[in-house]
């Protein structure tokens, strides 16, 4: 059954759901093996000043699809490591240009060198040939973003997983907003209409969330009237978590406009293609969480 052809449907079933769930995953690793003296947002920007010399703030944050107040915190932090040095455009003199510095080079091929470790462990359940369909697959998902083509960031699975969950994000921020939901909103309603009457430890198992993070969710929905929550009758110790009727006609009504995005997905892919991408998405999820810094440090690099 395709999905939203009944209203019990799996949010398994969404290639954006998979995505989220893996970007979770991606971030947790690569994180785990920069350190603490860097962010996983500092790579790519460092990546693309080093690619296209000299490139203005602005310019960064259109391809990066980063506001400019985060663009610009970024910046500081790098020139404040003496990463990067802004001087005045002068073709523009409104504008940055923007430079790597020696001590930055140093710093991105050691950047790099760890996310190599981080990759490995993030894909170690794929073969090869599943390594390179995944990037492949995440690259034609992802036709009409320009920094796939940037050596250092279209071959990494962990960036292009990020790249893809901010694009499909975006659009299903924008097509669930008419009907007061946000995709995580979608997310948890389709979860529990397919497991209620659900409890909240079982809905964070789910959608992939922590216990605390679910709990602040339902919150949220019991207040705004979409969810019920009720003390189970057998362990009074837990809750039971269904849907309201008022939650029920928000989840169908938005239900379509999930189906028209995951619809995108099968244009761009094929059908084949799609399934293909979801299970090897399944799969980088399942290699669950990080090691400690010090274990990933001893991971052999990426292909």
């Amino acid at each position: 059954m395709a999905p939203g052809a009944g209203q019990g449907v799996s949010v398994q079933q969404f290639t954006g759901f998979l995505l989220r769930r893996a970007y979770v995953v991606c971030r947790e690793h690569a994180e785990a093996c920069i350190g603490e003296d860097s962010t996983v947002q500092e790579v790519p920007i460092l990546t693309l000043v080093r690619n296209d010399e000299p490139i203005s703030q602005r310019r960064l944050g259109e391809l990066l699809n980063l506001n400019r107040t985060t663009t610009g915190k970024v910046v500081d932090s790098l020139q404040a490591k003496g990463w990067v040095v802004r001087n005045r455009d002068s073709r523009d003199r409104r504008s940055y240009a923007l430079r790597l510095t020696d001590e930055g080079r140093t710093a991105l091929k050691v950047l790099h060198h760890s996310l190599d470790r981080g990759e490995a462990r993030l894909t170690r359940f794929l073969s090869p040939a599943e390594h390179d369909r995944l990037a492949r697959e995440l690259r034609a998902l992802l036709a009409d973003d320009p920094t796939v083509a940037i050596q250092g960031l279209g071959s990494r699975c962990g960036y292009l997983v990020a790249r893809a969950h901010r694009m499909m994000s975006r659009q299903a921020a924008e097509a669930f907003a008419p009907h007061g939901l946000s995709p995580r909103d979608f997310g948890m309603l389709s979860a529990l209409s397919v497991a209620q009457p659900c409890s909240q430890q079982r809905l964070a198992a789910i959608v992939g969330v922590s216990a605390p993070a679910v709990l602040a969710f339902v919150d949220e929905l019991e207040g705004a009237g979409l969810v019920s929550r009720r003390r189970n009758a057998t362990d009074r110790r837990a809750y039971d978590l269904t849907l309201t009727t008022r939650g029920t006609a928000k989840l169908t009504a938005a239900r379509q406009a999930a189906v028209d995005i995951q619809a995108g997905v099968v244009h761009a892919l094929g059908a084949a293609g799609d399934e293909d991408l979801k299970d090897l998405l399944r799969k980088v999820i399942d290699s669950g969480p990080p090691l400690g810094a010090h274990d990933v440090a001893r991971q052999p690099a990426a292909r």
